[in-house]
């Protein structure tokens, strides 16, 4: 599927003008729309989150970023999308599809999806070198194996407002509480959204750039190691450690 195919935005919600990508689709480009529709729809009432276990709302989002991908697959994506009126209703209908099937929707709003070994991961953003580092909980990474020309490249993410959203992809089943999240985003309440995510084993991250990026994501070979940087980026790889305290707190 083409770039020209894919849909980068959603009805209202301020787009932020940059028309030269608008004919990824969307009837505007941005963070979608509090004044439109995206009312409430019939769907599977996942049991997804409760197998989770939430944490509370009120504990510090860095302090509780994980990652559990159990399902063996993690989407990233920018967070909007998650509450995108186009991208649940179209989700709705496929829940019982395969799984390449929604891997072909996620595809189509700007996201990419990453198959990794089930397990909890961490993220470590460098903003500095404008990377983000996805790996396993507990393990250490080699900087020289990370970046661009050191895995292969799996797609990009356009990221429009800011954020990335990374979740296992089961969590796309659990329409109700996606529902729910497009309710707190319809209401302004963008931080509540990112809770929700949390609370149910994902995570969010910024991007670099205030007005959006395009960031390539790559995985190491023979490894669960995922980077994303700027699509433009050269090879130079990320520094390794903690850089997370030098981040703004998402």
């Amino acid at each position: 599927m083409g770039q020209g195919d894919n849909y980068r935005g959603g009805s209202g919600r301020g787009g932020r003008g940059r028309n030269d990508r608008n004919s990824r689709g969307g009837n505007s480009r941005g963070r979608g729309g509090r004044k439109g529709g995206g009312g409430r729809r019939s769907g599977r009432q996942g049991s997804y989150r409760n197998s989770r276990g939430g944490s509370s709302a009120a504990e510090s989002g860095n302090q509780r970023e994980r990652i559990q991908v159990e399902s063996g697959f993690l989407v990233l994506i920018d967070q909007f999308m998650l509450a995108n009126p186009q991208f649940l209703e179209q989700l709705n209908t496929m829940l019982d599809e395969a799984p390449e099937v929604k891997n072909d929707l996620i595809l189509k709003y700007g996201g990419t999806v990453v198959q990794l070994s089930p397990t909890t991961y961490k993220i470590a953003r460098d903003p500095f070198a404008s990377r983000i580092v996805v790996h396993q909980q507990g393990e250490d990474f080699d900087k020289d194996e990370i970046g661009p020309n050191k895995g292969e490249k799996l797609g990009e993410v356009y990221v429009d407002t800011r954020c990335i959203a990374m979740v296992d992809r089961e969590l796309l089943d659990d329409i109700s509480l996606l529902e729910k999240y497009q309710q707190l985003w319809l209401g302004g309440q963008d931080k509540a959204c990112r809770d929700l995510l949390r609370d149910n084993g994902g995570a969010v991250r910024y991007g670099f750039e205030r007005y959006g990026d395009e960031l390539a994501v790559y995985k190491t070979p023979d490894s669960n190691l995922v980077c994303l940087c700027p699509s433009s980026a050269k090879a130079e790889p990320i520094e390794q450690g903690d850089s997370e305290s030098a981040a703004a707190s998402a």
